[in-house]
């Protein structure tokens, strides 16, 4: 390590260097900040680009649904036009129907005419036959009378009493004749009677029907104004599903440009984010050297209390080995053993235990000894820290944001700033960083690695994380 001889600085010239190291930690802190605030875009914007992939995705099944509207609509438009076309086949055919019921109804109306003049003549010859009966049994009475002249009469009656015989006979026979006549008669009007009954409700019906037939005709020309109606409002769905196909190319053009845009963003931000965190980088190594240099006692102090706590660490880490509480397996073991159902992942390795029960009194004794400690911890060579402070190593809860800040204890957190502490050989690093907080915010603070080393072989670091 190359030393340089520090001339002592007066008063004028010791503020000088105040200001420069503050300058620089201001730098740093900056550059972490901004880097973290790059660093919250970029998730930002992959958020974004997840949800833009979800809303062309959405867009593509809404075209693929509007084409299948239009398709349905065409669809619906063809059978509109047949409806139409068979309609007015079946309305020409129904009306010829109608044509040909209303003349069976008006025939049905002549037939109860004739019927009903035949009933009357039925009527007629009925009285007729009652007087050709009436006018025989007259006849029968005066051929009785003149038969009792004649015999009277004697002989010279004789001749008559035969003509009277002979008209009596006539008349018996004309009243036979008539009662035929009447047993016929009453058997053509008890049909004729039962004729016309039917005819009578053949007619009521045959008005009934007249007045369906009219419905009929009502509702077939309703049922053509809605088909025609119909046909219209398809066309009308049609129109706008042209329009609305229409959008959906215009949005997909827009968010097509988006996405190019949001990529061509992301890559800006990704560039923006490599140079922050170099500058992060550099920023923190000017800091370190300031550091140091012995340019900022206040940080040099604190440099001396991390050294003190993984000197204590080392100690007490070598005793339990000597003592067999410990293996040397146990402390260097890397079969990192994910704790199921943790979220951020958390692991699980045959020191944890260990580590809870004799690094981690350490820690709260030194966080709680100087406010502006915000943090002690060891991270082995690959970020792993098997404990951390108590406020730190609560049970989890599921609550992804709770556990992030305050289930710390089995955490894998290696960034570029632990991977450089990791491969520098020098006795300790100075550092500024963005302190994990809930996830989505984080705490700018100091950091100082010292390297621990246990028995002569490194296990990784001691941090110790502070504010000024």
């Amino acid at each position: 390590m190359e030393h340089f001889a520090i001339r002592p600085a007066d008063g004028e010239n010791q503020v000088s260097l105040d200001l420069i190291t503050e300058s620089c930690g201001k730098v740093t802190v900056g550059c972490s900040d901004v880097a973290g605030i790059v660093q919250a875009v970029i998730d930002s914007t992959g958020r974004l680009r997840a949800e833009h992939v979800e809303l062309q995705g959405t867009v593509a099944e809404l075209e693929t649904d509007q084409r299948k509207v239009a398709e349905a609509s065409d669809e619906a438009r063809l059978l509109s036009e047949r409806a139409i076309a068979r309609l007015g086949e079946g309305t020409e055919l129904i009306h010829s129907s109608l044509g040909q019921i209303t003349q069976l109804l008006e025939l049905v109306d002549t037939l109860t005419t004739h019927v009903t003049g035949f009933a009357a003549a039925m009527e007629q010859v009925r009285r007729s036959s009652q007087e050709i009966d009436a006018i025989a049994e007259t006849t029968n009475i005066l051929a009785l009378n003149a038969t009792i002249e004649a015999m009277r009469a004697g002989d010279a009656g004789r001749t008559f009493a035969v003509v009277a015989n002979e008209v009596k006979s006539l008349a018996n026979e004309t009243r036979r004749a008539t009662d035929e006549i009447a047993k016929t008669v009453d058997n053509l009007g008890e049909q004729a009677s039962q004729v016309i009954g039917r005819i009578e409700a053949g007619a009521k019906a045959s008005g009934q029907a007249k007045a369906s037939v009219a419905s009929i005709e009502t509702t077939l020309m309703g049922v053509s104004d809605l088909v025609e109606e119909v046909d219209k409002q398809n066309d009308q769905i049609a129109r706008s599903t042209n329009t609305i196909s229409d959008h959906v190319i215009r949005v997909q053009d827009v968010l097509a440009g988006f996405q190019h845009a949001a990529i061509q963003n992301e890559g800006k931000l990704s560039n923006a984010q490599e140079r922050m965190e170099d500058l992060e980088m550099t920023a923190s190594e000017m800091f370190d050297r300031f550091v140091k240099a012995g340019l900022s006692p206040e940080d040099s102090l604190l440099v001396e209390t991390a050294q003190g706590v993984a000197r204590e660490i080392a100690q007490v880490t070598s005793s339990a080995i000597a003592s067999g509480d410990l293996s040397t397996s146990q402390l260097f073991d890397e079969d990192y053993v994910i704790i199921e159902g943790s979220n951020p992942p958390r692991y699980r390795t045959r020191l944890m235990d260990w580590a809870h029960e004799n690094w981690r009194p350490i820690y709260d004794r030194i966080e709680a000894s100087d406010p502006r400690i915000r943090a002690a911890a060891c991270t082995d060579m690959h970020g792993y820290l098997p404990t951390h402070l108590s406020k730190h190593s609560k049970p989890p809860t599921g609550n992804l944001a709770y556990d992030t800040q305050n289930c710390r204890n089995g955490r894998r957190i290696f960034d570029p700033i632990d991977r450089k502490a990791k491969q520098s050989q020098a006795p300790y690093m100075m550092a500024v960083y963005r302190q994990e907080g809930d996830g989505t915010t984080y705490q700018v603070v100091r950091n100082v690695y010292v390297p621990l080393v246990i028995d002569g072989r490194r296990w990784g670091d001691l941090e110790l994380a502070y504010v000024l």
